[in-house]
């Protein structure tokens, strides 16, 4: 097998280490997100139930402490509504958002590497096979004539070894991304939904 990869990289060049260097940051990143991802990482269950229990009894600074003690995303969001707690909804609404979006972002961290693996990796694919398509006509321009039209397929299906590669790490770096901005997305509408609930039980109106 180690053959046989070596035998890849050796024809493919530098496209292929390019290529490799993509694979390795999607995986790490796919496996990162998916953990940091983790829904009783970004919103404890028992955090929102504790919270609104704590609120219906009047405790706003215990409630605020307990956001405090178990940090997590919904805690710091839900932390600075209990903060201003007494104030209009409409302002309370506003800096819940605030801070909702800081951590929706942080939620997304590190995509931006996964997105651009997904254009960079085939884009490797293709500048390889053409760097091996231009070698090929060379060697033939250089000898002046075709006298083994098996020497033009070998040299032309080795060139295309790296946009297959390319194409190998780019579509499972596309559901990699799509499944993950999934995951923050409902992970968002569900903290937002969780923080709503919060407001509504310490605004002024």
């Amino acid at each position: 097998m180690w053959a046989k990869i070596y035998y890849y990289f050796d024809v493919g060049g530098w496209c292929m280490w390019g290529i490799a260097l993509c694979s390795v940051l999607a995986l790490a990143v796919f496996l990162e997100r998916l953990f940091a991802l983790h829904k009783e990482i970004v919103l404890p269950r028992s955090l929102a139930i504790e919270v609104q229990d704590l609120v219906r009894r009047g405790l706003i600074a215990e409630a605020v402490t307990l956001c405090r003690k178990k940090e997590s995303p919904l805690g710091r969001v839900i932390q600075v509504g209990l903060e201003n707690a007494g104030k209009l909804r409409e302002r309370i609404k506003e800096l819940v958002n605030e801070v909702g979006q800081r951590e929706a972002s942080r939620l997304g961290r590190y995509m931006a590497i996964l997105n651009t693996t997904i254009s960079v990796a085939p884009m490797l694919g293709f500048l390889g096979t053409v760097i091996g398509m231009v070698d090929l006509f060379t060697s033939v321009a250089a000898v002046g004539e075709v006298t083994n039209i098996g020497m033009i397929a070998d040299g032309i299906y080795k060139a295309l070894y790296t946009t297959v590669f390319g194409l190998v790490v780019a579509i499972p770096a596309t559901l990699f991304y799509r499944f993950l901005s999934a995951r923050v997305e409902s992970l968002v509408l569900e903290m937002e939904e969780v923080s709503f609930k919060i407001v509504d039980l310490i605004k002024n109106e």
